[in-house]
């Protein structure tokens, strides 16, 4: 029997991982996310792990009735631990607590709460990697994290934080990432490994570049902001963020199209509508469309002929909380 670790891409995602491998030695890992979570649980079952790891993936509500399939094809005596940070409905916590040993926590970071669940089994480094998560999902606010940056020279935690941030744009998580996972469990700092470095310093040079295409090109619609199919992969949770700010909108959204899909990052600025919140609303709405997230951060998928409707609706949401 084995142990199997479930983690998302992002930073956050990431140091939750390596956390949680640090607390399952020999553990395997993959990553996941909220739209095949399910897929990867059902593939997790055939193996009968002695215990499995979930961190920092939001419920995907349209995927909810298969991520309890996936789960109840577990053996009794597999341990299973469901770690997130994501809104959740009473429904979905109450339905997961009964066949998971749930930890969820709205505010804290999918990483400072795997340190926090298993603390007495983990090295003290690990403590960095929490750390180093919460500044990546702008959870650092937390008592947590303020009392533990006490314990450190702060600007140099969100200097190894920041190489993580930038690096990871230039990443294919699914494969270069796991190395990164790997070094990580080694309590190798980020400003160490020589190649995050690099790919940060490029990754912040082509990030300026970005804020300029988003200041030309990205429009706006009512208190909406958005830019679309800017001329490079990733960077989109940026453009996002520069659509609202170049625009002066509430909202920013950063979309790529494929033939028949657009995929989407949405933030917010100046503005205290919850985003996922607003999603669940719009999105039951729009046939086949998925997506979620956090207050302030989320992300969607739909039919490209649905974008603009889907564009309307937002902007008509926030207007009516105005």
């Amino acid at each position: 029997m084995t142990s199997i670790v479930l983690s998302h891409g992002d930073l956050d995602g990431i140091t939750s991982g390596a956390i949680a491998l640090l607390a399952f030695p020999g553990a395997s890992f993959y990553f996941t996310k909220p739209s095949q979570i399910h897929q990867d649980l059902f593939r997790a079952a055939k193996d009968n792990p002695e215990s499995v790891s979930i961190s920092d993936i939001a419920i995907n509500t349209k995927r909810f009735e298969d991520i309890l399939r996936a789960l109840d094809r577990f053996s009794e005596n597999t341990e299973i631990h469901w770690i997130d940070h994501h809104p959740m409905t009473a429904k979905q916590h109450k339905e997961l607590s009964r066949r998971v040993q749930l930890f969820h926590e709205v505010g804290s970071s999918a990483a400072e709460l795997v340190y926090r669940r298993f603390a007495e089994r983990l090295p003290e480094y690990a403590l960095r990697l929490a750390l180093y998560g919460a500044i990546g999902d702008y959870c650092d606010d937390t008592e947590f994290a303020r009392s533990h940056f006490e314990n450190y020279d702060k600007r140099t935690l969100y200097l190894e934080a920041g190489l993580l941030v930038q690096a990871l744009q230039e990443i294919d998580y699914r494969k270069e990432s796991k190395d990164l996972v790997r070094q990580l469990t080694l309590g190798v700092d980020p400003s160490s490994m020589n190649d995050i470095v690099t790919l940060a310093l490029k990754a912040t040079r082509i990030e300026h570049e970005v804020f300029r295409y988003v200041q030309q090109n990205a429009r706006k619609l009512g208190p909406v902001g958005y830019v679309l199919d800017i001329p490079i992969n990733g960077y989109r949770g940026k453009s996002a963020k520069f659509a609202a700010y170049t625009t002066d909108s509430n909202i920013g959204i950063s979309a790529r199209s494929t033939d028949d899909e657009v995929d989407m990052s949405i933030r917010r600025r100046h503005s205290t509508v919850d985003l996922n919140r607003m999603l669940n609303r719009i999105l039951s709405k729009i046939d086949g469309a998925q997506g979620g997230g956090h207050p302030a951060a989320a992300g969607a998928t739909m039919y490209k002929n649905d974008f603009s409707s889907f564009l309307q609706r937002v902007a008509d949401y926030v207007n009516e909380l105005s």
